[in-house]
Protein backbone atom coordinates (compact mmCIF):
# COMPACT_ATOMS: atom_id res chain seq x y z
CA UNK A 1 0.00 0.00 0.00
CA UNK A 2 1.13 3.01 -0.57
CA UNK A 3 1.86 6.03 2.13
CA UNK A 4 -0.97 8.18 1.28
CA UNK A 5 -3.07 5.18 1.80
CA UNK A 6 -1.07 3.50 4.81
CA UNK A 7 -1.76 7.47 6.48
CA UNK A 8 -5.34 7.63 5.99
CA UNK A 9 -5.70 3.79 7.18
CA UNK A 10 -3.90 4.73 10.07
CA UNK A 11 -6.23 8.16 10.46
CA UNK A 12 -9.02 5.18 10.56
CA UNK A 13 -8.06 3.15 12.79
CA UNK A 14 -6.45 5.35 15.67
CA UNK A 15 -9.36 7.09 15.82
CA UNK A 16 -11.51 3.80 16.08
CA UNK A 17 -9.50 2.17 18.72
CA UNK A 18 -9.19 5.81 20.52
CA UNK A 19 -13.36 5.78 20.23
CA UNK A 20 -13.18 2.31 21.88
CA UNK A 21 -11.30 2.62 24.47
CA UNK A 22 -12.71 6.16 26.11
CA UNK A 23 -16.73 4.30 25.82
CA UNK A 24 -14.60 1.82 28.00
CA UNK A 25 -13.64 4.51 30.08
CA UNK A 26 -17.36 5.70 30.02
CA UNK A 27 -19.54 2.67 30.29
CA UNK A 28 -19.63 2.67 34.13
CA UNK A 29 -21.73 5.55 33.21
CA UNK A 30 -23.64 4.65 30.62
CA UNK A 31 -22.16 7.44 28.73
CA UNK A 32 -20.89 7.00 24.89
CA UNK A 33 -17.67 8.94 23.34
CA UNK A 34 -20.16 10.84 20.83
CA UNK A 35 -22.44 12.27 23.80
CA UNK A 36 -19.34 13.44 25.46
CA UNK A 37 -18.41 15.67 22.58
CA UNK A 38 -21.91 17.16 22.38
CA UNK A 39 -21.65 17.09 26.30
CA UNK A 40 -18.55 19.40 26.15
CA UNK A 41 -19.83 21.22 22.95
CA UNK A 42 -23.10 22.64 25.07
CA UNK A 43 -21.08 23.17 27.94
CA UNK A 44 -19.16 25.86 26.06
CA UNK A 45 -21.86 27.07 23.66
CA UNK A 46 -24.79 26.22 24.53
CA UNK A 47 -27.60 27.03 23.76
CA UNK A 48 -27.02 25.64 19.93
CA UNK A 49 -29.71 24.46 17.51
CA UNK A 50 -29.41 20.96 16.51
CA UNK A 51 -27.64 22.01 12.89
CA UNK A 52 -25.15 24.22 14.40
CA UNK A 53 -24.50 21.30 16.62
CA UNK A 54 -23.90 18.75 13.87
CA UNK A 55 -21.76 21.15 11.58
CA UNK A 56 -19.45 22.46 14.64
CA UNK A 57 -18.81 18.81 15.60
CA UNK A 58 -18.84 17.78 11.72
CA UNK A 59 -21.55 15.09 12.23
CA UNK A 60 -24.41 13.78 9.68
CA UNK A 61 -27.86 15.63 10.82
CA UNK A 62 -28.99 12.44 10.93
CA UNK A 63 -26.38 10.75 13.03
CA UNK A 64 -26.42 14.10 15.72
CA UNK A 65 -30.49 13.41 15.64
CA UNK A 66 -30.56 9.82 16.85
CA UNK A 67 -27.50 10.49 19.56
CA UNK A 68 -30.07 13.39 20.67
CA UNK A 69 -32.89 11.67 21.02
CA UNK A 70 -30.77 8.84 23.09
CA UNK A 71 -29.30 11.74 25.37
CA UNK A 72 -32.87 13.05 26.08
CA UNK A 73 -34.01 9.69 26.87
CA UNK A 74 -30.77 9.22 29.37
CA UNK A 75 -32.28 12.78 30.62
CA UNK A 76 -29.02 14.22 29.33
CA UNK A 77 -30.07 17.32 27.62
CA UNK A 78 -33.66 18.84 26.27
CA UNK A 79 -34.88 20.10 22.86
CA UNK A 80 -37.04 23.26 22.40
CA UNK A 81 -38.47 24.25 19.76
CA UNK A 82 -37.04 27.68 18.02
CA UNK A 83 -38.71 30.43 17.05
CA UNK A 84 -38.90 29.66 13.54
CA UNK A 85 -40.12 26.14 14.37
CA UNK A 86 -37.66 24.12 12.07
CA UNK A 87 -35.20 24.59 14.69
CA UNK A 88 -34.40 22.60 17.89
CA UNK A 89 -32.27 24.57 20.64
CA UNK A 90 -30.56 22.45 22.72
CA UNK A 91 -29.66 22.42 26.10
CA UNK A 92 -28.02 20.38 28.80
CA UNK A 93 -29.80 19.24 31.34
CA UNK A 94 -28.87 20.25 35.28
CA UNK A 95 -28.56 16.50 35.83
CA UNK A 96 -25.86 16.39 32.82
CA UNK A 97 -24.19 19.40 34.56
CA UNK A 98 -23.69 17.90 37.74
CA UNK A 99 -21.83 14.72 36.50
CA UNK A 100 -19.58 16.60 34.05
CA UNK A 101 -16.72 16.93 36.62
CA UNK A 102 -17.04 13.25 36.73
CA UNK A 103 -16.97 12.71 33.43
CA UNK A 104 -14.63 15.68 32.19
CA UNK A 105 -11.93 13.74 34.76
CA UNK A 106 -12.42 10.18 33.38
CA UNK A 107 -11.75 11.68 29.95
CA UNK A 108 -8.82 13.26 31.42
CA UNK A 109 -7.51 10.14 32.57
CA UNK A 110 -7.84 8.66 29.68
CA UNK A 111 -5.88 11.41 27.49
CA UNK A 112 -3.25 11.21 30.01
CA UNK A 113 -2.82 7.10 29.67
CA UNK A 114 -3.35 6.83 25.86
CA UNK A 115 -0.98 10.41 24.99
CA UNK A 116 1.50 9.02 28.48
CA UNK A 117 4.96 8.55 26.10
CA UNK A 118 4.38 11.91 24.13
CA UNK A 119 6.27 14.75 25.28
CA UNK A 120 4.83 18.31 24.72
CA UNK A 121 6.68 18.86 21.03
CA UNK A 122 5.32 15.53 19.85
CA UNK A 123 2.19 16.59 21.33
CA UNK A 124 1.94 19.95 19.43
CA UNK A 125 3.35 18.40 16.12
CA UNK A 126 0.80 15.98 15.41
CA UNK A 127 -1.83 18.51 16.84
CA UNK A 128 -0.68 20.71 13.54
CA UNK A 129 -0.21 18.05 11.05
CA UNK A 130 -3.86 16.57 11.87
CA UNK A 131 -5.08 20.34 12.17
CA UNK A 132 -3.27 20.71 8.50
CA UNK A 133 -5.31 17.49 7.30
CA UNK A 134 -8.49 18.59 8.98
CA UNK A 135 -7.99 21.82 7.19
CA UNK A 136 -7.43 20.22 3.68
CA UNK A 137 -9.79 17.85 3.87
CA UNK A 138 -12.35 20.79 4.37
CA UNK A 139 -11.31 22.66 1.50
CA UNK A 140 -11.52 19.81 -0.33
CA UNK A 141 -15.51 19.21 0.46
CA UNK A 142 -15.62 22.87 -0.11
CA UNK A 143 -15.18 22.15 -3.75
CA UNK A 144 -16.89 19.42 -4.07
CA UNK A 145 -19.84 21.63 -3.12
Amino acid sequence: MEIDGLLMHQLFQTTRIISYSLNRYFSPYDLHFSEWGIIITLMEREPMTQRGLAAYLNVEPAAISKSLTRMERKGLIMREVGSDRREKRVFLTEEAKKNYQVWNNIAGEHRKAVLADLDWGKKNEIYQLLKGICQATQQCEEKKQ
